[in-house]
């Protein structure tokens, strides 16, 4: 697995409110070492990293700490990684010299020339941040990919109306977010505002009122698949199974302009096709016509629906 080095003092940890203490024996107790607060970001950020990375922390400061160091990283809600410390730049430098050994490092995460030299020492991408107030989305960008920035941009534009966001390590390029019916227009067009990624598919999954469904039995899920690249962000709405009525996202999918009548060709002819073989009524669709199904189909039998019986058209 392939490691990231972070530096502790100034990029994940502010030590500003002992700094007073500087110089005396009472800088590195417990006590006020547990002063310190997490630099914005940090921990979230890799908690993320410790997904594809091993994290491997450094600190500038005497190996009696660590004990102390190890308690502030889990205090502060950091993956947990190896902790080495030392607290002058030449035994920090031996340090990296055998961590480059241990490690397969792929980048460094530090805060001034110092940790460039380490960076250097071990061979890998520096990565600088300003001190005690880290970009981490550069982080993110480089070491995460353009996907995981473009996820991260998705949950932070849906986060009004989302009543759930997640991802998975098996799909790490996808979200999921689960809205109410009634914010389902609003997201959409949030993400075409601000042209976040397409439309691609609107889908359905059936969960019939039997056992084994859960808390989805008796419902019908709609989603609404959007990509933005390699990445993929997909809306969720549940829907009562007997009543599964939602409204269009053709009228939500582009902005009203003068003289234009709304609407998205793709999105009209998915949710004609939700309607004709889910069953799910679509409000406001500007087309309902069958798209597969034969004019003398029968009313109520939807063909991907998992109680589906074909009917028998012998006469």
């Amino acid at each position: 697995m392939p490691a990231v080095l972070v530096s502790i003092e100034g990029t994940i940890g502010d030590h500003r409110a002992r700094q007073s203490l500087a110089g005396s024996p009472d800088f590195y107790k417990r006590e006020e070492l547990l002063k310190d607060s997490a630099t914005p970001d940090s921990a979230h950020c890799l908690q993320e990293l410790a997904q594809k990375y091993k994290i491997v922390y450094l600190g500038r400061r005497p190996a009696g700490a660590l004990a102390a160091t190890e308690e502030w990283l889990r205090a502060k809600g950091f993956p947990p990684g190896p902790v080495c410390l030392a607290p002058t730049q030449e035994e920090r430098l031996a340090l990296a010299r055998e961590l480059k050994d241990r490690f397969d490092f792929s980048a460094g995460i530090g805060t001034g020339w110092e940790d460039n030299e380490l960076h250097l020492e071990i061979g890998c991408r520096s990565i600088l941040l300003k001190e005690h107030e880290g970009h981490w989305d550069t982080v993110r960008k480089h070491l995460l990919g353009r996907e995981h920035t473009a996820l991260q941009a998705a949950a932070a534009l849906l986060a009004p109306w989302a009543a759930r966001t997640w991802t998975s390590e098996a799909e790490p390029h996808r979200l999921d977010v689960e809205l109410a019916p009634a914010d389902l227009a609003p997201a959409v067009q949030a993400l075409h505002d601000t042209r976040w990624g397409y439309l691609t598919a609107i889908t359905g999954l059936d969960h019939p009122p039997a056992a084994g469904n859960g808390s989805d039995a008796g419902r019908i899920e709609v989603l609404y698949h959007f990509c933005h690249g390699a990445a993929v962000v997909t809306l969720r709405v549940s829907l009562p199974r007997d009543d599964a009525r939602i409204g269009s996202v053709c009228s939500a999918a582009v902005r009203r302009r003068s003289g234009q009548a709304p609407g998205v060709s793709a999105a009209g002819f998915f949710e004609r096709e939700l309607s004709e073989m889910f069953g799910v009524t679509v409000v406001d669709l500007p087309d309902a016509s069958r798209l597969f199904l034969p004019d003398d189909w029968p009313a109520g039998v939807y063909p991907l629906r998992k109680d589906f019986v074909a009917p028998d058209f012998k006469r």
